[in-house]
């Protein structure tokens, strides 16, 4: 049985979430609503389980506790059916876009309804060409996936994460790699169509300046859970030391420079003092 829908303003809850992999707990009992309508940008240090909590979110991994609610929906206790359904109206930017290289690009954006659709040809040469049209890259239909530049690639995996009009759209590391142009094209991408399909944003990312750009909120998670959320433009001054670290780039803090090890003369062989 699903939990209660969350509120009209609310489209993903998560309630204490508890993931552990190879022994580590990942998430522990983390706590998040992310807002619809918004693009909301999740950060954090390397490692913290960032595109695994897009896993939690689409299904792709299930947690040892806790609910993860889109829309309603407690993801983990959905059937297959139910769970492809959800799925349809997510739409996802995987990192190094994922085009497919025997394809050209009007076919990569059309795979998905050739997939799962029985629409006539027309009417699926229609929708592909609107979704490039909204990425500004109608006029490259023909060209292969080896002619685009990274942002150009980037920018067709976005038209064909939106070829279902998704509610949701999940950005894992939207950023890696543009040029500067490339960069603020997509920025102005993710917002612009954020807008006009009243869509809800969530962008798994490093850079701060452009995650300022464009987001709404921002959660910071480390061990496991949400150590500061707030606005772009003032979480870096929160005065919190995961902030501090987080957004100064600092070597050491909470997240620490040395990995837990045990005592290091012992482990080159000298006799412990006092022995």
């Amino acid at each position: 049985m699903n939990a209660a829908a969350p509120s009209d303003d609310t489209l993903i809850r998560i309630r204490g979430l508890t993931t552990v992999l190879s022994g580590k707990k990942v998430f522990d009992a983390l706590d998040m609503d992310i807002p619809r309508g918004k693009v909301t940008a999740i950060m954090g240090p390397s490692g913290t389980g960032k595109t695994t909590l897009l896993k939690h979110i689409t299904g792709q991994m299930r947690g040892d506790a806790g609910q993860v609610q889109v829309d309603g929906k407690n993801v983990p206790e959905l059937g297959r059916e139910a769970l492809y359904a959800l799925r349809e109206k997510i739409g996802y930017l995987f990192q190094n876009s994922a085009l497919l290289t025997d394809f050209d690009v009007f076919e990569n954006v059309a795979f998905p309804l050739r997939q799962h659709t029985r629409l006539p040809e027309v009417l699926i040469r229609n929708i592909v060409l609107t979704k490039l049209q909204a990425v500004g890259l109608r006029g490259a239909a023909q060209l292969a996936p080896s002619e685009l530049s990274g942002g150009m690639a980037r920018r067709v995996a976005l038209a064909r994460a939106i070829v279902f009009d998704p509610m949701l759209i999940l950005y894992d590391e939207p950023f890696v790699g543009l040029d500067p142009i490339a960069l603020n094209q997509v920025l102005k991408l993710i917002r612009t169509l954020n807008e006009t399909l009243g869509i809800t944003s969530v962008l798994v990312a490093h850079e701060l300046d452009a995650i300022k750009q464009v987001a709404d909120h921002i959660f910071l998670i480390a061990n496991g859970k949400v150590v500061a959320q707030g606005d772009p433009k003032t979480i870096a001054g929160d005065g919190s030391p995961w902030t501090r670290q987080f957004f100064g780039g600092e070597a050491d803090g909470p997240v620490p420079f040395q990995y837990p090890a045990g005592d290091y003369a012992e482990a080159l062989g000298f006799p412990r003092s006092g022995a």
